[in-house]
């Protein structure tokens, strides 16, 4: 094990990401040999690790030792932190937009050089989360970079974003790690079984198991998520949309937990998970009579689900729609 691996700790900062394929080796060494652009857009699905490879990059920039990045120095330890004076991190707070004032800020600073003439590294993510006249005023500052300042633009869907502003980056797709990598990192610290039902689960999104290892109970999202599970009735239809429409933030929670759950009784039926895994959950008997494409059919729906939930389409209609479909497929399943 290298001295990086032993001192930055276990997950994902400081790992060799050429590990991770020739893309990766690429990018790395055009930071290595300051060949780097000055702006850069990672995609990729949310938790599959855009930040943290952000973050490394601008490690190799900064970092004080011969082999960057070390992981121990202080400039290493500050950037992981989100804490280094020359790396700025933005993002929404409370999950509303990054407002065009705080893009002003940036573009005003980026003109500036720093205070130790060394590269300054802004972070934004996720860029959808900028209004269409806060994408523009950051276009300005792409198209006119500063030498010294490099932009790292990271979007969970770069559907919503200007073209003019893909158009200015190095555009580079972050992809799921292989099940065998996430598995070696994920052993150093947690029990084999939890790291393959994590692994299985996350579909390689590093974000997703450690997540899915690390997750605290709470007895009224899985008393919710029961509940959900159990509908037996019209009745327990209306009664469990009722409760997902007062528990206000949580909801969404639940609903990722009822997501996971349907992933994990498909890797179940494929036979990528022990049958047994099942045993006390509510589905342990009704999936018998589910097929793969009927699961599947589910776990997109709560996905529509969560994602009209956050665009503030009306909540208690489409709860209703999603418990319903679960009473049905419930109900044929049954049958079969």
């Amino acid at each position: 094990m290298s001295r990086m691996d032993e001192n930055a700790g276990l997950l994902p900062a400081f790992m060799e990401y050429r590990l991770l394929g020739a893309r990766y080796g690429r990018l790395i060494d055009q930071f290595r040999t300051s060949r780097q652009v000055h702006a850069y857009l990672f995609a990729g699905p949310q938790g599959i690790g855009k930040k943290t490879f952000a973050r490394y990059l601008a490690s190799v920039l900064l970092c004080e030792s011969e082999t960057k990045p070390c992981g121990v120095c202080s400039q290493c330890r500050a950037i992981y932190a989100g804490k280094h004076s020359s790396v700025i991190e933005v993002s929404p707070a409370d999950n509303k937009v990054i407002p065009i004032d705080r893009i002003r800020e940036l573009v005003s600073l980026s003109s500036m050089h720093s205070l130790d003439d060394r590269e300054r590294v802004i972070i934004i993510e996720p860029t959808e989360s900028m209004m269409p006249q806060a994408q523009n005023c950051l276009l300005k500052s792409l198209e006119d970079p500063d030498t010294n300042v490099i932009y790292f633009i990271l979007s969970h869907d770069t559907s919503s974003l200007l073209d003019t502003v893909v158009s200015r980056c190095f555009a580079f797709k972050l992809t799921s790690w292989p099940g065998e990598l996430l598995s070696k990192h994920l052993r150093k610290k947690y029990p084999q079984n939890d790291v393959m039902r994590a692994v299985a689960l996350s579909g390689g999104n590093v974000g997703e198991a450690l997540a899915i290892l690390n997750e605290q109970h709470d007895g009224a999202q899985e008393t919710a998520l029961f509940e959900l599970l159990s509908v037996k009735s019209a009745k327990d239809a209306v009664r469990c949309s009722g409760m997902l429409k007062g528990m206000a933030g949580s909801a969404e929670q639940v609903l990722f937990r009822l997501e996971r759950y349907l992933q994990q009784c498909m890797l179940v039926k494929s036979g990528l998970l022990p049958a047994d895994i099942m045993e006390g959950t509510p589905w342990n008997k009704t999936l018998r009579g589910a097929s793969i494409p009927d699961l599947a059919d589910l776990t997109d729906q709560v996905f529509k689900t969560r994602q009209r939930k956050m665009s503030y389409v009306n909540w208690q209609s489409n709860i209703d729609q999603l418990t319903c479909r679960l009473l049905e497929a419930k109900s044929e399943w049954q049958k079969s």
